[in-house]
C-alpha cells in the first residue's frame, strides 16, 4: 500500500486579507514524521495590507528570518518545493490548517505569478485540517498545546508542525 503523503505549510501576512511575507512548512509521513522542511521570508515592510494589521504584526509575531528580496520570491522559492515534491510523491496532499484567507491568497498569488506555467499546478483538493478535526469531534477553533518544535506561536514552520500533528491527531480518532 502507498504511503500517504502531506504537504503541509502555514503563512505569515500583513492581516488576514493583506499580503503574505512569510511561508513555512515541510512534506510529513502519515505518522507525523518530516520528510522535509522549509521556511522563507520577505521584508515584511514590502508586503501589502492595512497600517492596523501591520501594527499588530509588529507586536505579535517573532521576528523571521528574511530568506529573499520579495514577495514574489518567497511564492517562486514554495512553488518550488511543491513542484519537487509532486515529482517524488506524485499523490501527495497539501493541507493547511483553515485554507480560507491567507493560505487560500497565497496559493492564488503563486498561480498570478505564471498563469501559463502554473494554471493546472495547484493543489486539488486542498486539505483542510480544520475539517478533519470537525470529523473527528475535536474542536478546530480551540487553542491546542503546543510541543516545544512548535514554538514560537506564529513562526510559520511552528505553526505548520502543529498543524501536521493536529492532522495526525484528527486521522488516527477518525480510523478507530
Amino acid at each position: 500500500m502507498k504511503e500517504t503523503v502531506y504537504f503541509v505549510f502555514d503563512c505569515e501576512s500583513i492581516g488576514i486579507h493583506g499580503e503574505c511575507y512569510a511561508v513555512a512548512g515541510g512534506v510529513y509521513r502519515r505518522d507525523g514524521a518530516a520528510i522535509s522542511e522549509f521556511k522563507y521570508a520577505a521584508d515584511l515592510t514590502q508586503a501589502q495590507g492595512l497600517a492596523s494589521d501591520r501594527e499588530w504584526v509588529n507586536q505579535n509575531i517573532p521576528h523571521i528570518q528574511e530568506t529573499h528580496r520579495n514577495q514574489q520570491g518567497i511564492r517562486n522559492a514554495f512553488w518550488l518545493e511543491w513542484c519537487g515534491v509532486k515529482a517524488f510523491h506524485p499523490d501527495v496532499q497539501m493541507a493547511v490548517e483553515c485554507g480560507w484567507p491567507v493560505e487560500a491568497r497565497f496559493l492564488n498569488a503563486c498561480i498570478d505569478d505564471d498563469k501559463e506555467g502554473r494554471n493546472f499546478e495547484g493543489p486539488y483538493p486542498l486539505m483542510e485540517i480544520a475539517t478533519y478535526m470537525e470529523a473527528a469531534g475535536l474542536d478546530p477553533m480551540a487553542t491546542y498545546e503546543r510541543l516545544p518544535d512548535e514554538l514560537p506561536k506564529h513562526d510559520p514552520l511552528c505553526d505548520a508542525r502543529q498543524s501536521m500533528r493536529l492532522l495526525k491527531l484528527a486521522l488516527d480518532i477518525l480510523d478507530k
